[in-house]
């Protein structure tokens, strides 16, 4: 790649950014509304440097140790010359370190603090949503290099970037319109979480032709992002988040299982499936 294509993809990274700061949809609040004293009433958290508030100090730290992980593993990763393997988890790490300022961390002061009621979402979090988008599109080029022929290989990539950029279109204006749809995170998972299907299937394609062990650990890989995925569903819907902290005073969310799992599904890429990348 050009040195002119790189400082024209950071520019328009750095664009992005800026738009999403500059058009943050400050009219959009959290459903249903609440006070920042109402919202600080419903989870735990506790006063840093008696000036901050940190919320769900717990699942502050799974995250951030999650975020840290992953990123250490794509740093890893370009280090073996594995280079869109590992730029794909550096966004993701740092994706993962921008939600856990906002969804756990300093969600009050972000979303809450100096408003009447608490906000939607935040800088951050949409900032989370952009730079992971860019994380599973740079995996899927990786992937496609890795898995499919150069023939093939550009379907996958050509539909990737695509969504990339729709999103990112999409994700610009709902902030600057303050449509609370399209910054949601059900929209991003519309456009992207299709792309790990495609790399199941391809991979089980794959195996039954060549029998090999690439295609092999990756299908466990998949499996494991799926369980992950589900259990976190299965702990979601009941209300089990709730229920935990109300009778025992133990905080434990879905999204801590998630973050939870995803270290341990991250532990097995970097075990098994690491020696496996080429890309």
């Amino acid at each position: 790649m050009s040195k002119y294509k790189i400082i024209g993809l950071v520019l328009s990274f750095v664009i992005v950014l800026v738009l999403l700061y500059l058009y943050m949809p400050t009219g959009i609040l959290v459903e249903p509304m609440m006070t920042p004293s109402e919202y600080l009433n419903s989870i735990p958290h506790l006063i840093i440097f008696n000036q901050w508030v940190l919320i769900v100090p717990s699942s502050t730290i799974i995250v951030a140790l999650l975020g840290i992980q992953i990123t250490l593993i794509g740093y890893l990763l370009i280090k073996e010359h594995k280079i869109l393997w590992g730029t794909s988890l550096l966004f993701w790490g740092l994706g993962t370190l921008l939600a856990g300022m906002s969804y756990q961390g300093f969600g009050y002061e972000l979303k809450c603090a100096g408003n009447p009621y608490c906000l939607f979402t935040s800088w951050f979090e949409l900032s989370y949503l952009f730079v992971t988008a860019i994380s599973i599109v740079v995996m899927a080029i990786a992937f496609a290099k890795d898995f499919m022929s150069k023939l093939k290989q550009k379907y996958l990539i050509r539909y990737a970037l695509v969504a990339l950029v729709t999103y990112i279109i999409l994700l610009v204006m709902g902030s600057i319109l303050e449509n609370r749809v399209l910054i949601s995170y059900e929209v991003f998972t519309i456009f992207f979480m299709p792309l790990f299907v495609v790399f199941f299937i391809i991979n089980i394609v794959n195996y039954r032709q060549h029998k090999d062990q690439a295609n092999k650990v990756f299908i466990k890989l998949w499996i494991l992002f799926l369980i992950v995925n589900v259990l976190y569903y299965v702990y979601y819907i009941p209300g089990f988040t709730e229920s935990l902290y109300e009778n025992t005073g133990v905080w434990f969310s879905a999204n801590d299982v998630l973050h939870v799992g995803l270290i341990g599904w991250f532990s097995f890429m970097v075990l098994s499936v690491r020696k496996q990348m080429t890309s």
